[in-house]
Parts: C-alpha cells; sequence; structure tokens
C-alpha cells in the first residue's frame, strides 16, 4: 500500500455513513453522505483500483459545499462481492442510481472519473438525471489502455466497450468535462475531443496542476468548486423548465 493509499484509508471520516446495495444477485459496498434535504447528488462511479475510502475527503468538500454524494465499489471491488466485468460494472451504476431514487432524491448527476467516465456514459441513456460530470476522463477504452502502456496489438484485442466519444451521441443532458493540464495519464488533448463530441450540451473546464488521481487523493476548493457551481447552474435551468405553464 502506497503512503498516500495509507492516509486516505486512515483519514476515512464516514463509517456511520455505510451501506450494503444489492445489485443482481451481488452485494456492493458503498458510502453515502447526505447534505441538506433538497440538495443535488452525485453518484460518483470511481475509477479503477480504486475504492469508497479514498474518496472520504472528496465526500467531504461536496457535504460543505452543500452536495449530497453516493459512492461504490464495483463488484469484485473492495468488499463488494462478485466479479469484475463490464456488464457487473454497468448493472453497478444502476442499482447505486435506484438506491438514490428510492432515498427521495430528484437532482442526480452521474460522476464519472477516469475509469468511471466510461460507465456513466454507458447508463447515462437509461436514466433519469440532471446531467454528466466527467473528471479526468478518455476518449475511448482502447485509447486509454494505451496511453496505460499496453502496446497497441493488444488494445485491438480489448472488446470495442466504452467508446466514450461515440457513447455521447446518445447523451441528451448536459455534459461538464474537466481535466487537469497536470495529467499525465489521459492528456489534456483527450478531454478536448469529448468536449468536442458533446457538442452543444458539453462545457470544458481545465484546471492546473493536478495529478491524474490528485483530484482525489487531495481534493481541494479548486478543482471541486467549479464542479458543484456548474452542478448548481444546471439544477436551476432543469427546475424552471419543469415548472408547469403560469407557474
Amino acid at each position: 500500500m502506497t503512503g498516500s493509499m495509507k492516509r486516505l484509508l486512515d483519514a476515512f471520516a464516514f463509517d456511520q455513513q455505510r451501506l450494503t446495495i444489492p445489485s443482481g444477485g451481488r452485494k456492493l459496498s458503498a458510502v453515502y453522505v447526505r447534505a441538506s434535504d433538497d440538495a443535488p447528488v452525485f453518484l460518483i462511479c470511481h475509477g479503477i483500483g480504486e475504492q469508497v475510502e479514498y474518496w472520504s475527503g472528496v465526500q467531504e468538500l461536496l457535504r460543505a459545499m452543500d452536495v449530497s454524494s453516493l459512492v461504490f465499489n464495483y463488484s469484485g471491488y473492495g468488499a463488494s462481492s462478485g466479479r469484475v466485468s463490464v456488464a457487473h460494472c454497468e448493472e453497478d451504476a444502476i442499482a447505486a442510481y435506484r438506491e438514490l431514487t428510492d432515498r427521495g432524491h430528484r437532482s442526480i448527476f452521474l460522476l464519472g472519473f477516469s475509469l468511471g467516465s466510461g460507465v456513466v456514459l454507458a447508463v447515462a441513456p437509461q436514466l433519469k438525471i440532471d446531467g454528466v460530470i466527467l473528471c479526468q476522463g478518455y476518449s475511448t477504452l482502447r485509447e486509454a489502455a494505451l496511453a496505460m502502456g499496453f502496446r497497441r496489438w493488444m488494445t485491438h484485442a480489448m472488446p470495442d466497450v466504452w467508446h466514450n466519444l461515440r457513447q455521447l451521441n446518445e447523451i441528451k443532458t448536459p455534459v461538464l468535462v474537466i481535466h487537469s493540464d497536470g495529467d499525465q495519464l489521459f492528456p489534456v488533448a483527450m478531454a478536448k475531443r469529448v468536449n468536442e463530441a458533446c457538442g452543444e450540451s458539453g462545457e470544458l473546464i481545465i484546471v492546473s496542476g493536478f495529478a491524474h488521481d490528485g483530484p482525489v487523493y487531495f481534493p481541494t476548493e479548486a478543482y471541486w468548486r467549479p464542479v458543484v457551481e456548474w452542478a448548481e447552474r444546471v439544477s436551476s435551468r432543469v427546475t424552471v423548465r419543469e415548472l408547469p405553464a403560469g407557474d
């Protein structure tokens, strides 16, 4: 375990907010942190190799900015049962979404971090959400694998799933793309291509100085405040649009 990971685990602040979410025949470990009753909520699909405990600092910061959040471990991650697969990751995200609707949340945003950006875009067309947030994401899974050091011939052998550029054609809600110019894993050029694929529904925010996992390991308002402010603007637009005529 690296020093950063140990620090995150030692600083975990939400033991009382742990819960278990059923997904198919599997059980997902999750952490649900509620802000005010009418606050928007971020459903967080985390990156590869992460666990819910790593997100404690982000969830604490979001709550301070009046945003609720739910982060869960995919099947086979951490204390979640089952095995990892593309289908299970997508089923797990939908199960976590249902947990939030069962709790009465009306303003729900899907937030995908790194690997999670592919999961989010795969399930978003099936769900009633206010918007999609893509943090430190990628253009296609194959290009992401190439950036991570896989040889090109190996990436061609991968299944053609989580193709974010193509999947964005099916997204009907506003999309925020936020990326750090210090990301040495997925370059800013990927984020720009993703934003272009969003068309008029997309907004791109480039922040400075964060390494790829920096927004999770060292969360600050410099990264997360623009995300919250964007969600507040989108929530306001959605609320106005849904008001009955004459109100």
